[in-house]
């Protein structure tokens, strides 16, 4: 957002994630987890099967997809994450391509579910909880979002 209220960061359409971005995820990764937690955390979502990401790459299907999405604390509740999304929802509109996320919490599914995506499946990862796959189309002429 314009004064840092909420961030989005998401990956367009055959963008690759560079060495800039990569080792900085990797190294924040590393530093949250030691790496048999991450070897663990990887066997879990694979255990969970594909995701809605690994189902469209498969039909060679393009998409933008949001891979974080936060507001601070202090402006939650606002509508900071409506603009935060529309960011995202209007490069999918301009490409003509679903925008996808996907989330741990029932309750972070359902605030996206009241923006305006839909809930495309969700994958069991058994006592680690459950994750939600979730796209939003890009709108019809004379359509509006939510």
């Amino acid at each position: 957002s314009r004064q840092g209220e909420g961030y989005i960061a998401y990956q367009l359409p055959g963008q690759k994630i560079g060495l800039k971005v990569g080792v900085p995820l990797l190294k924040g990764l590393f530093q949250a987890m030691r790496l048999k937690e991450v070897i663990r955390f990887c066997k879990v979502i694979k255990r969970g099967g594909p995701g809605l990401k690994e189902r469209l790459d498969k039909k060679k299907q393009p998409y933008v997809f949001v891979g974080l999405v936060c507001v601070q604390e202090a402006y939650q509740g606002q509508g900071h994450m409506r603009q935060v999304r529309e960011l995202a929802f209007a490069e999918g509109q301009r490409l003509g391509v679903p925008v996808i996320l996907e989330t741990d919490a029932r309750s972070k599914c359902d605030k996206y579910l009241h923006l305006g995506m839909e809930l495309s499946g969700t994958r069991d990862l058994g006592a680690y909880g459950t994750l939600y796959d979730l796209i939003k189309y890009p709108k019809k002429e004379g359509e509006r979002y939510a």
